[in-house]
């Protein structure tokens, strides 16, 4: 089969998918990941050890496995909501959303620096994009490009279909300076692993998780402000919501800068998923990259 005919296919299915009543959706998608959660070992314990992280001083055993299940239903209906939102115009959608701080973007870009918006895998992070342009500014999102083509053409398409322009990760930071310096409204993603090479260690629901330093060496570079963003769904129904500016610590030492100022970013994520945090990705290994340490350690915040 050709990457035409398979991309056909794909656009079919999830077109087809898409008109299913809300109630089977809902049915359909709620089964589906319990039926994940018990038969995928491997993200089931990622899962549950993150909650235990997260939340093992709060929650009990019973409860931390209730959220567990919860998250996996939740990541399932992403897939039901997208297609259902692709039968959808732009102004049929967003009577479906409920679109909180605008004032926090429109203050930010007062600045003439551009925005940068940063947000995390939580709700439906695919519907977060149609929120850039209702800022009344240009929106760009910057993305991991997919290998699979048929995919990636077709997850560009529902990206961009309402005006937000996507923009592969690698290479970006030219291509990103130049957007802001024009006044664009850029968002990105800030909770996923990396590895030690890659970004500091900050504290992240009281452990270190290894974090990507690109988001603050671009504030840095373009003295952009940060404004956190989120989104959280009931029944068809979404709230997303931009946060109030994180100001810029910014001095002679860059290193500390860069540390600082992740530590900042990761703690408004983490407030963020905080109020909704059965709607977070927990699936993702978050934890995965370790401290090093030359002995062993007693605690179990290190390595």
């Amino acid at each position: 089969m050709t990457e035409e005919n398979i991309y056909k296919t794909i656009k079919l299915f999830i077109w087809l998918l898409g008109k299913l009543p809300t109630g089977v959706a809902q049915f359909f998608s709620d089964s589906i990941g319990i039926l994940w959660f018990h038969s995928d070992a491997r993200h089931r314990k990622i899962t549950l050890k993150n909650l235990e992280q997260a939340y093992g001083k709060e929650l009990s055993s019973d409860q931390i496995l209730n959220l567990g299940k919860r998250v996996f239903k939740n990541i399932a209906s992403i897939l039901f909501e997208v297609a259902w939102s692709i039968h959808l115009d732009k102004k049929e959608l967003m009577e479906h959303v409920t679109i909180k701080g605008i004032d926090n973007v429109k203050k930010a870009h007062e600045k003439g620096r551009g925005v940068i918006v940063v947000t995390c895998h939580m709700g439906n992070f695919e519907l977060l994009i149609t929120a850039i342009e209702e800022t009344g500014f240009k929106g760009y999102a910057v993305y991991r490009k997919l290998d699979f083509k048929p995919m990636e053409r077709l997850i560009l398409e529902i990206r961009q279909r309402f005006g937000v322009q996507m923009i592969p990760l690698k290479g970006a930071s030219r291509k990103i300076d130049a957007i802001l310096k024009k006044g664009g409204v850029m968002g990105t993603l800030l909770d996923q692993n990396v590895d030690y090479y890659q970004g500091p260690f900050v504290n992240f629901f009281g452990k270190p998780a290894c974090t990507n330093d690109g988001l603050a060496s671009m504030a840095l570079r373009t003295e952009a402000p940060v404004v956190p963003m989120y989104t959280a769904r009931k029944n068809r129904k979404f709230i997303i919501e931009f946060l109030p500016e994180l100001k810029l610590q910014k001095t002679s030492d860059r290193i500390k800068d860069i540390e600082n100022n992740t530590q900042n970013y990761t703690s408004a994520v983490e407030s963020m998923v905080r109020k909704y945090p059965d709607q977070y990705f927990w699936v993702h290994n978050r934890w995965k990259t370790k401290p090093y340490c030359v002995y062993p350690r007693q605690d179990t915040t290190g390595c």
